[in-house]
């Protein structure tokens, strides 16, 4: 994921590097924001692009999926990568801490949102989808006409996340009447989503891989229905032999979704699986760089390539749950240090030189779960850290109620809950 992201952070963020195409594809380097901001400082290089974004976008107030856009294109939107007006600068904000990249963006995403509620006045995405790539390079998928994941569904699930992220926005610059509006707006797309895509026992779209992950990652499922919707995802994916279907728009959220939902021995499944479909397949078979396709050894050569980021958003949840390199706030101000340990994973170690300076995690086990946490967190931080109850932790050799260093510290169930500012810790059982 590293040497593709190298390869092709040129000037803008291109798909790949090597053939005759070498275009800034927006669903592209939305779907891998988070992983690229965890390799490099990629804020003044992505505030650029959405230079490009904001002066390409169309009268309508829709944006263009590649940017620059070569006049070959037609002026057409799609879901899942024209959002990428919408998801960069709250990328952005998120991991810098700095809202100049929303109002810098401000009005070219109230337009964008201006444009699919215009057309679309029952809150489901059903008109003007343009291009409508949908799930790409799902896998089943045999493009143009069958689809694995209902290209209705990917739309107003993106419609609803860019709702959400509205709201986020207009709250952190003082935007509060649009603020209301757009958690009005999110609601009314919920409604409608879980009204129309959704079945009494949980099933989203077609029960596809990517149905449910968009439905739960989106929060567009019922209170009441997210078990049932994480049950058929789980049994879908072990139907598959444990293997993913995901394309483009489902593969960053699929593993978020299953850890949140609490299907860890799924996760580790798939984060330990070698065959195809799988991200452990590609270096298995001898890749230094992400793949377009899951199958891109055996992929139409017409369309095919061996150096494609996309896919390796994957790294993100490395950094964010497995180091436990997490915002709680923007900016990382507040870091969540929320480690999943798997014993098969094994021990996991990471850095991230933040922009208020180095995280540093380094998490270990045993067959009874986590038992050691060495962290680094800089300066006027406060980490919120999540340990497993029911042990003896120290931090330091002294028992970690007892730590003058640690705010707070209580038990919340099967976990204890602590509040650390900056230094260096070593909590161990």
């Amino acid at each position: 994921a590293l040497w593709s992201q190298r390869s092709n952070f040129f000037a803008v963020p291109t798909d790949c590097p090597q053939r005759d195409e070498r275009l800034g594809w927006m669903g592209d380097i939305q779907v891998f924001l988070d992983a690229a901001a965890f390799n490099m400082d990629v804020d003044a290089f992505i505030r650029r692009y959405l230079r490009e974004v904001r002066a390409a976008q169309f009268d309508s107030g829709g944006y263009p999926i590649v940017l620059p856009a070569p006049r070959s294109f037609p002026e057409v939107v799609t879901a899942g990568w024209s959002e990428a007006g919408i998801i960069l600068p709250h990328g952005l904000w998120q991991r810098y801490g700095d809202t100049a990249a929303i109002e810098e963006n401000w009005d070219a995403m109230e337009r964008w949102m201006d444009y699919v509620a215009r057309n679309n006045p029952d809150f489901i995405w059903r008109n003007d989808r343009g291009l409508d790539l949908g799930d790409w390079l799902s896998v089943d998928a045999r493009l143009p006409d069958d689809e694995t994941t209902p290209r209705i569904l990917c739309a107003t699930a993106y419609w609803a996340l860019c709702a959400r992220m509205m709201a986020e926005m207009a709250g952190a610059t003082g935007r509060i009447e649009a603020a209301t509006r757009y958690r009005n707006l999110f609601e009314k797309i919920k409604l409608a989503f879980s009204s129309e895509l959704i079945t009494p026992d949980g099933v989203a779209g077609n029960g596809s891989q990517t149905s449910q992950v968009l439905a739960l990652y989106m929060n567009l499922v019922p209170d009441e229905l997210r078990g049932s919707a994480a049950e058929v995802l789980a049994k879908e994916i072990a139907g598959r032999g444990m293997k993913l279907s995901t394309g483009f728009l489902g593969t960053p959220y699929l593993l978020d979704v299953l850890a949140d939902e609490g299907e860890l021995d799924t996760v580790r499944d798939l984060l330990l699986q070698t065959e195809c479909p799988s991200w452990g397949y590609m270096p298995s078979a001898g890749a230094t760089t992400m793949w377009e396709r899951w199958n891109s050894d055996v992929g139409d050569v017409s369309m095919n390539s061996h150096n494609h980021y996309a896919f390796g958003a994957v790294i993100g949840f490395f950094y964010r749950r497995l180091a436990g390199i997490a915002p709680a706030a923007p900016g990382f101000r507040r870091i969540a240090v929320r480690p999943i340990w798997f014993p098969e994973v094994g021990k996991v170690a990471a850095r991230y030189d933040s922009c208020v300076g180095r995280i540093a995690t380094e998490v270990d086990g045993d067959e009874n779960g986590l038992s050691n946490l060495r962290l680094a967190v800089p300066p006027n931080c406060i980490a919120e850290i999540e340990l497993p109850a029911g042990f003896d932790w120290q931090e330091h050799g002294v028992p970690i109620g007892e730590c003058d260093g640690i705010h707070s510290c209580r038990v919340d169930g099967v976990l204890i809950r602590a509040e650390v500012g900056s230094g260096n810790y070593h909590f161990v059982r």
